[in-house]
């Protein structure tokens, strides 16, 4: 019975099949060179010419539109008869985030903050977004922060826009 063992092959070790990556199927694209800097002008690449929102606008406009679909129709809505609005995980964090971050959430200082910034033609659509997100203190932080504004701005002439904007903030939600 030894010998019948010792002469029986031994089992070899199965080895684990190698991944091979597919061939490519088309060529790989070259990447398109677009200029997006914030310098004393700045350049969005795709962007450019789109309206830019503060997080606070956005919040606005993305918390209207929310209640608006939770209103509607179960039968006029283009979601679906049982749904009555799209009220997925990711949607719900999205709106988190904004209510989160928002540093405007009243109507009264939405509008409010529009008019500062409608009283200084010189700060573009992209300024008053990044100025309404970031809202910094000072003039030297803004100018840090977004340095297109220190061609347009002395020192004194941001900060009273700056300290107006401070005064409409809602800091403890």
């Amino acid at each position: 019975m030894d010998e019948e063992m010792r002469e029986a092959p031994r089992p070899q070790a199965v080895q684990p099949p190698t991944f091979k990556a597919p061939k490519m199927v088309s060529r790989p694209k070259p990447p398109v060179q677009q200029e997006e800097e914030l310098g004393a002008e700045p350049k969005l690449g795709d962007f450019e010419g789109e309206h830019a929102l503060s997080i606070s606008e956005a919040r606005a406009v993305v918390t209207a539109i929310h209640t608006k679909r939770r209103q509607m129709e179960p039968g006029s809505n283009p979601l679906g008869g049982d749904r009555v609005h799209n009220d997925s995980q990711s949607i719900q964090q999205f709106v988190d985030y904004l209510d989160m971050f928002a540093r405007y959430k009243q109507t009264e200082n939405l509008h409010s903050m529009g008019g500062i910034f409608d009283s200084n033609p010189q700060i573009n659509p992209v300024e008053r977004a990044m100025l309404g997100s970031l809202c910094p203190d000072t003039a030297d932080e803004a100018k840090t922060l977004i340095p297109s504004l220190a061609t347009k701005f002395e020192d004194d002439q941001l900060q009273p826009i700056l300290d107006e904007l401070q005064k409409l903030q809602d800091r403890f939600g």
